[in-house]
């Protein structure tokens, strides 16, 4: 009786460690997505402007509360940009972007407003500059998507 005993306990501190194990599996997955994605979302932000600031980069349930949900990677970076920026964006460096395969979604330019927003997705990564050419200033933001 005593070895079932300690044959059951033993079982469940093995099956304990494996739980242990997926999850780290799972952050180690999620974290390398993170740094693929904040390459991406950094190349952009020097591509649109300057003096990159990271405003946020945060490792989250892919459902807000929601634990079991996966993880998911919110990126943002600010950028100065000069007068030519928002032709560039929705020109050579969207280009640059499709050469690469990336899929290119060029907001609608309202006449009214000084913001130009283009969004970029390939796989499960997407990222996306909004310029406003008044305040002379872009934000850049992406992710790798959600990692079960």
């Amino acid at each position: 009786m005593r070895r079932a005993v300690a044959a059951l306990m033993l079982c469940g501190i093995v099956l304990a460690g494996c739980g242990k194990e997926d999850d780290m599996d799972l952050q180690e997955r999620a974290e390398a997505r993170a740094a693929e994605a904040r390459t991406y979302v950094d190349d952009l932000a020097a591509r649109v402007g300057a003096d990159p600031e990271v405003v946020q980069d945060e490792l989250g349930d892919c459902v807000p509360g929601q634990q079991d949900s996966g993880i998911d990677l919110s990126y943002a970076v600010h950028v100065t940009v000069d007068d030519t920026a928002a032709e560039r964006l929705r020109g050579e460096i969207a280009d640059h972007f499709a050469a690469e395969g990336w899929e290119i979604k060029a907001d609608p330019v309202d006449p009214a407003k000084d913001e130009v927003s283009v969004r970029f997705a390939k796989g499960p990564f997407t990222m996306g500059a909004n310029i406003s050419t008044t305040a002379g200033r872009a934000a850049v933001s992406g992710t790798g998507g959600c990692v079960r």
